[in-house]
């Protein structure tokens, strides 16, 4: 039920927002949305479980800039579960060991400015934070979670993006403590690239 919730939030707010998406008039007179308010991208990083090791992990993402300050997110990450000291009491040894996460995000750009490389070509970064509603799939359990972050974003030549992550996924389960129900935390760092269109 959570995982058809989310994705019909999503639909929703990505029609809703499309439609107050900045329009420009063509020449032939017809109003056309503007180009490169949407961004796809890849994420690559760690992901620290609590009572469990560190992982790599991988991602994407796909995000809406609704206003100059305000961005919509989707993210899809997973990683590979390692062995945990608890091994013997939980319930990974049953087959499956994903962490499968997926998130909508409000992300806010709180500082805004140029970033200078070298010479006077100025690049446009920006200091953001997010938070939203996601699914945390850990082992055989899938969980409803929360997501808060803070994020840094370079932008190169008006096309190409580079993005630093912190994230903290927050979810209940009862793998790593059998038969108790604890709030976990999952913290991801993360370096990705996407590009506007």
């Amino acid at each position: 039920l959570q995982h058809f919730l989310l994705i019909g939030l999503s639909i929703c707010l990505l029609a809703g927002l499309t439609q107050v998406a900045p329009a420009a008039e063509s020449p032939d007179g017809k109003l056309r949305v503007n180009s490169e308010l949407f961004d796809v991208g890849v994420t690559a990083g760690i992901v620290s479980i609590e009572d469990l090791p560190s992982e790599h992990i991988w991602g994407a993402n796909l995000t809406f800039k609704a206003s100059e300050d305000f961005f919509l997110q989707y993210n899809y990450a997973q990683a590979k579960i390692g062995l945990s000291p608890f091994e013997n009491v939980t319930q990974f040894a049953l087959g499956d060991r994903r962490f499968v996460h997926y998130d909508l995000l409000v992300g806010y750009n709180l500082l805004q400015g140029e970033f200078y490389a070298s010479g006077e070509n100025a690049h446009l970064s920006t200091l953001y934070v997010v938070g939203g509603v996601g699914e945390t799939e850990i082992g055989p359990e899938k969980n409803f979670s929360r997501t808060f972050g803070v994020g840094y974003q370079v932008e190169f030549f008006r096309k190409y993006l580079l993005r630093l992550d912190y994230r903290a996924h927050i979810f209940d389960t009862t793998l790593l403590e059998a038969g108790t129900e604890n709030n976990t935390r999952a913290n991801q760092l993360s370096v990705g690239m996407g590009y506007l269109f």
